[in-house]
């Protein structure tokens, strides 16, 4: 069958990010998409209100199940929200290290709204050694961080490399500018950077559309700098396509619109 991307990420109700993101994406690339689903959120296309997550061993239980039952290639781990579903993957991923893992540090939406809980940045590290690639936005970035950018870049990237990260996918949609710049860090070093023309408003959902993304190529067997190139010029198609529930509010990425390309 087509390659798996198993997903770990919470349920948006508006179908905007997290799991629906995840499987619209993956299908998109031609992949197949295996869903855990970390945590109940309230939340529309504007503002996360709240969430409850997962028992963990209902998380780690369904994921063994997937594991042994479908060819998964990549896994995808978006929203985590506690510490308990940290050491989940921290378990699956010793378990199966030979499966990239693509780790989207998700700590808040876009709008506003956390999506962890209080000791969740403590922690999250954990999963940094064993991922293939860490894909944060700049913000996440220097919460995960005790640097601040843009004059600590380097000691940022430094920094997050100590703490395990073997690649860094720093992505520039929170800093300002007519363009979007992301950089690839590998190794504490910059290996890869693109620029994207910086499109009108917000986007609810562009970071869990680009992780998943990024996982399909892995699952396909892509090198990792191949499969985010690929990621950003596709997802810069699906923004520029986006729909947009409210005049002054975020947009929907239209995923959708690309299937089997």
């Amino acid at each position: 069958m087509r390659p798996v991307v198993l997903c770990f990420s919470g349920l948006d109700p508006s179908g905007g990010a997290g799991l629906q993101a995840d499987i619209e994406t993956i299908a998109a690339f031609g992949a197949h998409a295996a869903i855990v689903c970390t945590a109940l959120t309230i939340q529309d296309s504007q503002q996360v209100y709240g969430f409850e997550t997962v028992r963990a061993e209902l998380l780690q239980a369904q994921a063994e199940k997937i594991l042994a039952d479908l060819p998964v290639k990549a896994i995808k781990c978006g929203m985590l929200g506690s510490i308990e579903t940290i050491a989940v993957i921290e378990r699956i991923a010793h378990t199966h290290p030979h499966i990239p893992l693509v780790l989207d540090p998700v700590l808040a939406a876009n709008s506003g709204g956390g999506l962890t809980a209080s000791d969740f940045i403590q922690q999250i590290h954990r999963l940094f050694v064993l991922a293939t690639v860490i894909t944060p936005n700049t913000v996440e970035a220097q919460r995960l961080s005790s640097f601040h950018l843009p004059h600590q870049e380097a000691e940022l990237i430094s920094d997050l490399t100590q703490q395990g990260a073997n690649a860094i996918l720093l992505k520039g949609g929170h800093e300002s500018g007519l363009m979007i710049h992301n950089r690839l860090y590998q190794h504490g070093k910059l290996s890869q950077s693109s620029q994207w023309p910086r499109l009108a408003g917000e986007f609810h959902g562009s970071g869990c559309t680009l992780a998943s993304a990024i996982a399909a190529g892995l699952a396909q067997g892509l090198s990792l700098g191949v499969a985010i190139t690929r990621a950003e010029v596709w997802l810069h198609e699906a923004l520029k396509n986006a729909d947009k529930p409210h005049a002054n509010g975020q947009s929907i990425p239209y995923r959708s619109a690309f299937l089997g390309r």
